[in-house]
């Protein structure tokens, strides 16, 4: 089932109190995403500052690792939970309230992929919870549906694939005593759209791509959220001085691939590590990193940064540069400008500009430029683990659309780099309609321009998923034709 449809399915539910404990803090934050557009980590922060956890608290509580894992678990694997649950569920979904049917899914969720709670308390404390948010009368359904579920559930675990197999972690799967997903052997693709929880478009979309194991193996990477890494903020401090504070605060972490990087071992809340309120660190993830790398400008030059909030690549751009030079940062919204501004204060940099466009983009400055980045707006298929929502968000129509708004923007970054300059173009997109059909699309248009690299990042690889192209401006148009 699609979020849209929850969402237009789902009444208000709300405790008339601030939630106190886990549970409630989830079901409020999944509650209002059905009926909204916003996303569940804004929601979830906002939610936050209402409950009894609150600062260094929210930081290392256990309640709120659990409510965290489960919010982002049941938008992620809601396909999953609802095929788990409609053998036992007569009623049409539809005649299911939506309240009532997100508690469903949050037991369910609890009873399948959280190993730490007791299937009794699963269940028990899911009908507590309807009585508090002031529906008794669901409690006996609520509590024969998931204990149908949880009876249905073995402890037996496999390695491969099959109608009764539900994906939970590391190739390995849960076995149901019935058949709740298509048979593999048959339907592949409808197996991983409903076991993985994917939209079927998707799924098909992929299919023409990567095999059935690769398939399984993104399932497995998307299903889980991505360890978090730090970029070090190379103007305040270096990667051994911050693993060393990390270390006196007891919190687990290693150095990553990139001279910059810093590979944390678990979730925490970032704006409580040691170093932060310093302007050490920023949260990048090591394939976002190597955007900025490729580009490679230089102490002095004249950068463009194209959509460029938050303002994380920005300001990478900003500390390979050794804080010398200019760069202007462009987006749509003053909001979105705000946070680059926020980011750029606080690592301490002073050469970033920002600059507000149209949407359409004829209003960016003219340049011209010693170097661009153009990280475009694109479909996240290759960060669908750490944004949850995504999967559900994007649909068929969108990748075209989303590829002719690429083009104008590359197209717009050619016509304003300098004869030697180099652009990056770069996406979190695993689709090549984004990704080396815009670069090619361009290049025609452009034949003053060479690609001189061109990187996808496979997710899980060790990293998230993407794509970046380093393109060349020629001294001299030799007209070259591009294949």
């Amino acid at each position: 089932m699609s979020a849209e449809r929850d969402r237009n399915s789902a009444p208000r539910c709300r405790p008339n109190r601030n939630p106190v404990d886990a549970r409630e803090l989830a079901f409020s934050v999944l509650d209002e995403y059905k009926r909204t557009d916003v996303f569940v980590t804004q929601l979830l922060d906002d939610r936050a500052k209402d409950t009894l956890l609150s600062g260094e608290e929210r930081s290392s509580s256990s309640e709120w690792r659990f409510a965290s894992e489960m919010i982002y678990g049941v938008v992620r694997r809601q396909a999953t939970l609802n095929a788990l649950l409609q053998p036992h569920v007569k009623r049409p979904r539809h005649k299911v309230e939506g309240g009532l049917w997100t508690l469903l899914q949050m037991g369910t969720y609890q009873l399948v992929f959280m190993a730490s709670v007791p299937p009794h308390a699963a269940v028990h404390e899911t009908v507590e919870l309807a009585k508090r948010l002031g529906n008794p009368r669901w409690s006996g359904f609520l509590n024969g549906v998931l204990r149908a579920v949880s009876g249905n559930l073995t402890e037996e675990i496999t390695d491969r694939p099959a109608a009764n197999a539900v994906p939970i972690v590391d190739g390995r799967y849960r076995i149901s005593g019935q058949a709740v997903f298509p048979d593999p052997r048959s339907d592949a693709g409808g197996y991983f759209a409903r076991a993985f929880s994917f939209p079927s478009w998707l799924v098909q979309h992929w299919e023409r791509r990567f095999d059935f194991e690769e398939l399984c193996r993104l399932g497995f990477w998307f299903n889980l959220p991505a360890k978090p890494y730090l970029r070090v903020n190379a103007l305040k401090a270096t990667r051994d001085s911050l693993l060393g504070k990390l270390d006196a605060a007891a919190i687990a972490a290693r150095p990553g691939e990139l001279p910059e990087s810093v590979l944390l071992n678990a979730t925490v809340r970032v704006d409580r590590l040691p170093g932060f309120e310093e302007g050490w660190f920023v949260v990048q993830d090591e394939s976002a990193m190597r955007a900025a790398r490729l580009l490679a400008p230089q102490p002095g030059q004249t950068v463009l940064d194209l959509c460029a909030a938050p303002g994380i690549k920005t300001t990478h751009l900003a500390e390979l540069m050794c804080n010398q030079g200019s760069i202007i940062a462009t987006d749509v919204q003053p909001e979105r400008l705000a946070r680059i501004e926020q980011n750029r204060r606080r690592l301490g940099i002073e050469i970033i500009e920002t600059w507000l466009v149209d949407e359409n983009g004829a209003d960016l400055p003219a340049g011209p430029f010693d170097a661009i980045l153009a990280d475009v707006p694109c479909s996240n298929t290759g960060v669908l683990g750490k944004r949850p929502e995504a999967r559900w968000r994007i649909h068929p129509h969108d990748l075209q659309k989303l590829a002719a708004l690429q083009a104008r923007l590359l197209s717009a970054a050619c016509r304003r780099l300098k004869p030697g300059g180099r652009i990056v173009y770069s996406t979190c997109s695993l689709e090549p309609d984004e990704n080396q059909q815009v670069v090619r699309t361009v290049l025609r248009q452009h034949s003053e321009f060479q690609l001189l690299d061109e990187i996808t990042h496979h997710p899980g690889q060790p990293a998230d998923g993407g794509y970046q192209a380093l393109l060349y401006r020629r001294e001299q148009d030799t007209n070259k034709i591009i294949p």
